[in-house]
């Protein structure tokens, strides 16, 4: 009786099996070797798509250039890969470069990308990594643009809910790798970085307030836009607005708030 049954199981294992096999074709089966095998065709436009995607979620490790030289580079062991170097490049497949920006790799700061970039992005900044080796003449900002801050400007931007909801639409695409998606400094690479991300909602020691309700917001505006020299904080000048930037504010100084009353309950 016990050997009918473990006969049955296999058979209805095998029935299911060939039923997946039926109802799903190849092209349906979302691994990255499938998908790697539908890449788009290259093209002018998913180059300069991927230019601009890749300055703004890989240039903080892989630099401007994609030359492994960004400003958290130093602090990440292992570094960053040189994209520029056509040696390296030439040997990775379509499927590898896919897999690695979809999952993430073992063991180095690289994250995965698949909850955040479409995979029609991630094909986009493939086309733009592989334009480089083909041709090394592509005009890459080497200067970063600087905003002097008036140490007297306050925040623009009313703090409605309308503007806290940006704001926190706008942290967490661009800040919570580093600082975590509720700004306490646990992000997914805050561990590779020395020295670590800043817990933007922490209460003083003292209890009696937030420690981001003791920096103007001049200064928070500076460090958003101008990034903190020293540390792995990027310049967003160039990648978010003035009234965005504010919008990040709005959103930090409420959850610090939030985290207040938490505390005191």
């Amino acid at each position: 009786m016990k050997f009918l049954s473990q006969r049955f199981l296999l058979t209805l294992s095998l029935v299911a099996l060939g039923l997946g096999l039926f109802l799903f074709s190849e092209t349906d089966i979302l691994v990255a070797g499938n998908i790697a095998r539908q890449s788009p065709p290259s093209s002018p436009a998913s180059i300069k798509a991927g230019e601009a995607i890749f300055f703004e979620y890989c240039s903080g490790c892989h630099g401007r250039r994609a030359d492994g030289r960004g400003p958290q580079a130093l602090n990440l062991v292992p570094k960053p890969q040189n994209m520029r170097n056509a040696q390296f490049v030439k040997y990775l497949t379509d499927e590898r470069m896919f897999s690695s920006i979809s999952g993430g790799v073992r063991g180095t700061a690289m994250q995965a990308f698949e909850m955040i970039l479409t995979p029609e992005k991630r094909w986009n900044v493939i086309h733009y990594i592989r334009s480089l080796t083909a041709d090394d003449t592509l005009q890459i900002p080497n200067a970063i643009a600087h905003l002097d801050v008036d140490p007297k400007t306050n925040n623009p931007v009313a703090s409605t809910q309308t503007s806290i909801e940006s704001g926190k639409k706008l942290f967490r695409n661009y800040c919570a790798n580093c600082h975590g998606a509720n700004a306490n400094g646990n992000g997914v690479i805050a561990q590779n970085l020395i020295p670590r991300p800043r817990n933007l909602v922490a209460i003083s020691s003292w209890g009696e307030k937030p420690f981001i309700d003791y920096l103007s917001d001049a200064r928070l505006f500076d460090s958003i836009t101008n990034g903190v020299p020293g540390t792995s904080m990027l310049p967003w000048i160039g990648v978010m607005t003035d009234e965005e930037r504010w919008h990040i504010i709005n959103f930090l100084r409420a959850t610090a708030q939030d985290e207040l009353k938490k505390s005191s309950q």
